[in-house]
């Protein structure tokens, strides 16, 4: 039975869209039932947007990130769950706008692409690619979680403003985001080497997209050392996370998109 997807696609965009603009009310009308309905909407979103992908992987048989329409709609599930991560561990209501925003635009170009379930390669056949892409883009959704922290810490420090996170705060989140994103990213080179094994027979291969992966981790590595150096620390650190997450979208978008690779997913 080929149930349709489209419902819960549309739904979950118009749910975001209507979190983004309360959240944006909330800014210029300060009100706690503003921020709870705009944080009912994200989760009403995430979960329209959970079942379709749920509904997707059962259609298709496997984690269904194989071209862009599917990664680029895991990615924008993962920065929701990440946002809601941050939201009920430290409340950053109003922060939400910037987040929530970016996840808009990322969710939004999904809808413009064809949803259709590609066949399954026999070298993508097998559960160490769906825990290395799942890994990848659930770290990919912390630096763009990072992004968002660093992006606000250095408007807070020019513009001082109540609406927003204290600086502390801000940064304590950015530093976090980074370090998850770094654990899990991790994760997925660690699977990701094994799959290129068990799949070609070797553990690393000099293809574009592999050294870029590479280059984003030793980024990544070296900001979870930069946060204990104090020239680093504060708005050095911020700038750092927004730099990095343009090396993440070179890496995911611009290599696909510009550059030619042997990459599997590519």
């Amino acid at each position: 039975m080929n149930i349709p997807q489209a419902p819960l696609l549309y739904g979950a965009f118009c749910a975001y869209l209507l979190a983004v603009l309360l959240y944006l009310g909330h800014l210029l009308q300060r009100r706690a039932w503003v921020w709870r309905s705009a944080f009912t909407l994200v989760l009403a979103g995430f979960v329209l947007q959970t079942l379709c992908l749920g509904l997707r992987w059962w259609q298709g048989g496997y984690l269904p990130v194989t071209n862009l329409f599917g990664t680029q709609l895991f990615f924008s599930w993962a920065l929701a769950a990440t946002y809601l991560y941050f939201e009920l561990r430290y409340k950053i209501h109003a922060a939400g706008l910037f987040v929530m925003f970016c996840n808009l635009l990322l969710y939004g170009s999904v809808l413009q692409r064809s949803a259709d379930l590609p066949p399954l390669i026999p070298a993508l056949d097998t559960p160490l690619f769906t825990l290395h892409v799942s890994l990848s883009f659930a770290g990919y959704a912390f630096f763009a979680m990072a992004f968002s922290m660093g992006v606000l810490y250095l408007l807070q420090k020019r513009l001082q403003s109540s609406l927003l996170p204290d600086l502390l705060l801000l940064r304590k989140l950015n530093e976090e985001a980074v370090f998850l994103g770094f654990s899990l990213f991790t994760l997925c080179m660690i699977f990701g080497s094994i799959w290129a094994f068990v799949a070609w027979g070797h553990y690393f291969s000099w293809n574009i997209k592999g050294v870029w992966s590479a280059l984003v981790w030793l980024f990544y590595a070296g900001m979870c050392h930069a946060k204990f150096i104090r020239r680093w620390q504060g708005s050095g650190y911020a700038a750092l996370s927004i730099v990095g997450f343009g090396v993440v979208l070179f890496t995911y978008l611009g290599i696909g998109l510009l550059m030619s690779s042997n990459h599997p997913l590519d």
